[in-house]
C-alpha cells in the first residue's frame, strides 16, 4: 500500500482510505499512556494525541490471506512533536514466545511516511539490557525485529511518521519491562544545540553501548526486493512464515 494512492494522511493526522480498504477505527495512544516511559515527567499536560494505530488494514479482496495465515497488516501514524525535550516516542513493548519454543514472536516494518527511529532492546534475566540498536529509517526502507527483542518507534521528524507492520494475530504485546524502567535503555531527546541525541536511562543499573545503524545496511530474512510490505505478502505470504 502506498501514500497518496490508496491511503491519504489528514491534516490531524488521521487516515482516509480508499472504498477497496477493509480497517478498524483506530486505536488512539494519549500522552497520559505513555506518561510512565518518559524522560521527563511533566506535572500539568495537555492530554493531546501522539499516535493512532489501524489495524487489520487490507483490501476486500485479500481479507481472506491475511486471516488464513493468522496475520495481521497494521499502519501506525506517529505524530510529530516534543514532549519537554523528548520527541514523541511509542511506548514500546516486547513479543511473548511462540507456542512450545522458547523464540519470541518476529515483526515486521515498513516505513510509508516520514522518517523514524526503530530502537531495539534485548534484556537479560534480571531486565537489564544486554544489547541496543537504533535502526535509522526512511520511506521505503523495511526493519525486521529480531527474535527476543523489544521495540520503541521514534519520530524524530517535523512530519507524521506512518509506518506499517506485519505481525501474528496470536501476539498480546507485553509492555511492563519498558513501563517498570520508565522507558527504554536511551531516550532521544533535543540538546542545547537543538539537535536530537540518545541519553541513558538511569533507571537501569546496567550500562550498555548504542549501535546505530541504518536500515538499508540490515540483512533481510526475505527478499523483498523491489515490493513493498503488503504486495511482498500478497506475492508469498508463505515466505512470513517466519513470524507466526
Amino acid at each position: 500500500m502506498y501514500i497518496g494512492k490508496e491511503i491519504n494522511v489528514l491534516d490531524n493526522g488521521l487516515l482516509s482510505f480508499t472504498e477497496d480498504i477493509v480497517y478498524q477505527e483506530p486505536d488512539i495512544r494519549y500522552l497520559e499512556d505513555i506518561i510512565k516511559v518518559l524522560y521527563h515527567r511533566p506535572d500539568h499536560f495537555e492530554n493531546c494525541p501522539l499516535y493512532y494505530i489501524y489495524r487489520g488494514v487490507s483490501r476486500h479482496e485479500h481479507r481472506s490471506l491475511f486471516e488464513e495465515a493468522n496475520l495481521r497488516y497494521d499502519i501506525t501514524v506517529l505524530l510529530p512533536g516534543q514532549i519537554g525535550q523528548e520527541y514523541y516516542k511509542t511506548i514500546g513493548h516486547f513479543h511473548p514466545n511462540k507456542p512450545n519454543s522458547n523464540e519470541t514472536y518476529t515483526e515486521y516494518y515498513e516505513v510509508l511516511g516520514g522518517e523514524a527511529l526503530f530502537l531495539l532492546q534485548k534484556n537479560n534475566r534480571s531486565g537489564e539490557p544486554d544489547q541496543v540498536m537504533v535502526v535509522a529509517a526512511q520511506k521505503g526502507d523495511l526493519v525486521f525485529i529480531p527474535p527476543g527483542f523489544g521495540h520503541v518507534t521514534i519520530n524524530p521528524g517535523e512530519d507524521p511518521l506512518i509506518t506499517a507492520n506485519l505481525v501474528s494475530d496470536e501476539i498480546i504485546p507485553d509492555y511492563e519491562p519498558f513501563v517498570a524502567k520508565h522507558g527504554a535503555a536511551y531516550y532521544y531527546i533535543s540538546t542545547e544545540n537543538h539537535k536530537g541525541d540518545f541519553v541513558k536511562n538511569t533507571n537501569y543499573a546496567q550500562s550498555t553501548g548504542l549501535e546505530l545503524v541504518c536500515a538499508p545496511n540490515l540483512a533481510q530474512p526475505i527478499e523483498i526486493g523491489y515490493k513493498n510490505l503488503y504486495k511482498a505478502f500478497i506475492d508469498n505470504p508463505k515466505q512470513f512464515n517466519i513470524l507466526k
